[in-house]
């Protein structure tokens, strides 16, 4: 892929990488193509295949910048946490991370998760952020709980399958978002206290 040096190219890389995103979210991988993307992006075919040799070169782009998104979420989070080992604080805190990471563009989400083919680096990439927050709960948890690896591993994971199924399965329940964090934070709390 061809790196944009100039301000007017790189605007052009982000026109194209939000068009594919948007036709992504809206209507799914199927109908994301050149043409429907150029389209989109208000730009000619040639020069989406300027920049990108197909529509899985652009799909790597919106996944990194998803990815890194999360992992910035997560580093933020992280950080402004040092040192709390209150459990109710950091469940909260769990809680409302996963739901702000699925918040944002549950539709694009959605179709980032479960339509389009993810590479095996990506998918490294998602297993060593999650194996990162669990490190990172587990020895905030350590003071005050046993078996703190386990309970992290379980909180991590109950967080994000109940944001995910709330918030991005179409399936999910109609749940307001912060209606949604509440109940899981005092479903994870009676879990640790137990």
């Amino acid at each position: 892929m061809r790196q944009a040096q100039q301000a007017r190219a790189k605007a052009t890389v982000d026109a194209v990488v939000e068009a594919a995103a948007r036709i992504l979210a809206e209507a799914g991988w199927p109908a994301v193509n050149t043409n429907a993307i150029a389209r989109r992006a208000g730009v000619s075919v040639g020069s989406v295949y300027e920049y990108f040799p197909n529509k899985q070169a652009i799909l790597d782009v919106i996944i990194d910048r998803h990815l890194t998104e999360a992992e910035e979420t997560l580093a933020a989070a992280a950080s402004s946490l040092a040192g709390v080992t209150d459990t109710g604080v950091l469940v909260e805190a769990l809680v409302a991370g996963f739901v702000r990471l699925h918040e944002n563009d549950p539709r694009l989400h959605r179709a980032l998760s479960s339509e389009v083919p993810v590479s095996p680096a990506q998918r490294a990439r998602v297993e060593a952020l999650r194996k990162r927050t669990i490190s990172l709960l587990a020895a905030a948890l350590a003071p005050n709980v046993s078996d703190p690896g386990i309970r992290a591993t379980l909180l991590v994971d109950t967080a994000d399958a109940l944001a995910h199924r709330w918030l991005i399965d179409e399936v999910g329940l109609p749940l307001p978002a912060d209606r949604m964090a509440s109940e899981a934070t005092k479903m994870l709390k009676g879990y640790l206290l137990s």
